[in-house]
This record gives structure tokens, sequence and C-alpha cells, in this order.
């Protein structure tokens, strides 16, 4: 992974002001990146960016991060010979935009000493830099990236189309589908590079049921 990292970090200067337009040929999501095989003009080739919603078909817009040779993926259990890891996307679909639904601030699953989800992204400054708990269901979970652990939750609760909430961790992640009590540290605008960002994250954190 330090190899992966320091060679990126190399590529970006000489990469990082290309951008692209291309249509999706095949799609797949594994371990928190989405590797797309993409048709830019006459030439096709594969990038990989951080998991997102996407099916053949569509049109990505991208910019390049850094070209990685023979690169092999332990979760696909496959190597590019040459794929392309790249970022700033935005998707140009028949699709109509995704409607804002009303914000919901209250959550069943909500006890006294515990926040809603929706609750932490209305007020992000109110909580950064201190500890918190939600009270949630475990809908995804994804270890050892970048020597951490990721969990996103979910209670029901959402503000401004924001209702999942991601976790970091060292410890060992509990099941998804799982209700538990999940305690950690509000980080606000964390950007952990190549295209890791997340307006609010909680860092450090611990589970119990």
């Amino acid at each position: 992974m330090k190899k992966i990292i320091l060679a990126l970090v190399l590529s970006c200067s000489v990469w990082a002001s290309t951008n692209h337009s291309a249509k999706v040929l095949e799609t797949l999501n594994s371990g928190g990146y989405t590797y797309m095989k993409v048709a830019d003009g006459k030439n096709s080739y594969w990038i990989a960016m951080t998991q997102r919603a996407v099916k053949v078909g569509d049109t990505i817009k991208f910019s390049e991060q850094g070209w990685m040779k023979n690169f092999h993926s332990k979760t696909l259990n496959r190597t590019f010979k040459n794929i392309l890891f790249a970022g700033a996307s935005t998707q140009e679909t028949t699709h109509k935009p995704k409607q804002l639904k009303a914000d919901k601030m209250e959550s069943k699953y909500q006890e006294k000493g515990t926040l809603t989800i929706a609750e932490i992204f209305a007020h992000p400054e109110k909580y950064k830099g201190k500890l918190v708990t939600v009270k949630g269901e475990v809908t995804k979970v994804s270890n050892a990236i970048m020597k951490r652990n990721w969990l996103h939750l979910q209670d029901g609760s959402r503000f401004s189309n924001m209702n999942d909430l991601v976790f970091t961790s060292t410890k060992t992640l509990p099941s998804i589908g799982t209700v538990i009590y999940a305690t950690g540290i509000l980080v606000k605008e964390k950007d952990f590079g190549y295209g890791y960002f997340y307006p609010v994250i909680i860092e450090n954190a611990t589970f119990k049921r």
C-alpha cells in the first residue's frame, strides 16, 4: 500500500490537470472502489475511483490522479495491466437528478446520550472534535483499507438526503444488519486523498451491542 500511495503522489503532479469525459463500458465494485472500463474517444482503458453508483452506458467526467502498471486488486483477485486512479468526477445520465427528500431528524433508535445521524450532518461544527455516540444499523463494512476498518451506519434519520454515517476503527467490525452503539471522535472535512473525502466522519470508533 505504501508503494501504491507513493506512486500515486509522484504521478499527481504530472496528471492532475488532465480531464476526461468517457462512456462506461464495464463496471465492478470491490474493496471500497469502483473499477470501470471506459471508452474515451478511440481509446478504452480501466479507471478506479472510490465506490459510486454507475452503470454501463453512463458518461463520466474525471481527472487523472495517477497511472499504475500491473496493479493487482486483492479484493477482485485481478491484475490490471494499466489502470488510471481518477477523481473529481461528475456523471451525465439520462435520469432525472435525485430529488431532495424532506429532512427527518428523529430516529427510532435514539436514546439518552446518543445523537441521530441527521443531527450530526445538520450541526457538524457543534460536535467537531467531540466524542459522539450513534445507535443504528450497520449497512456496510470494509476491512483493512488504508490501515483502517470502515463501517457505515444508518438510523432512519436524514438531513439534506444524507443518511449514511461512516466510522473508521482498528477494532473488529460487527456484521451487516446488526444494531449497535458506535462511539468515536467527529472529524469535519476529512480528506484522505485520492477521492476519499468526507464532510463528516467518525474516527477511532468503538462498537457495542
